[in-house]
């Protein structure tokens, strides 16, 4: 679980964002295909609507930091759970697109390097490491969307 100063760090740094997502995702893209030429295959040639999703995605995942701790025993739409909608990222990930575990070390470090260059000195070692426990987080539900559908999936607990 990510601390109270983590959740900060990342809000923070997602108003820092906000008003630069679409160089963001522009050079998410760019430096994901730099680092991992062999997974642009699996995206449509255009990326307009892949930017703007993984814009959105983001953006609802700093979104759901906001749960209040004194929260966790109402009920919560499906498509509010961020659990859920991570769960099923990771299901249609693998179902609809073959993507191996292996390509979440490459955007992850694709994502942090986004947010260091493109926020440059904002983007300090706390919310660095903030991000990378989030995306840690994130991939492991993601891929354990992956054994959700009946795929063997590398993710193995006791290592992580």
């Amino acid at each position: 679980m990510l601390n109270t100063a983590e959740k900060a760090s990342i809000r923070r740094s997602w108003e820092l964002v906000k008003p630069i997502t679409e160089t963001v995702a522009d050079l998410f893209y760019r430096r994901l295909f730099e680092v991992a030429p062999h997974y642009r295959p699996l995206f449509k040639e255009d990326l307009a609507p892949q930017k703007r999703k993984l814009i959105a995605m983001l953006g609802f995942i700093v979104k759901s930091l906001d749960w209040r701790e004194e929260s966790w025993d109402e009920s919560v739409s499906p498509e509010d759970d961020l659990f859920l909608v991570v769960l099923a990222l990771g299901r249609r990930h693998i179902e609809l697109y073959r993507v191996p575990d292996a390509a979440y070390d490459a955007v992850g470090n694709a994502l942090v390097w986004t947010f260091d260059y493109g926020l440059g000195e904002a983007f300090t070692r706390d919310i660095r490491d903030a991000w990378l426990k989030a995306y840690s987080l994130i991939s492991r539900i993601m891929q354990m969307g992956h054994c959700a559908a009946g795929e063997a999936s590398e993710l193995r607990w006791a290592e992580r």
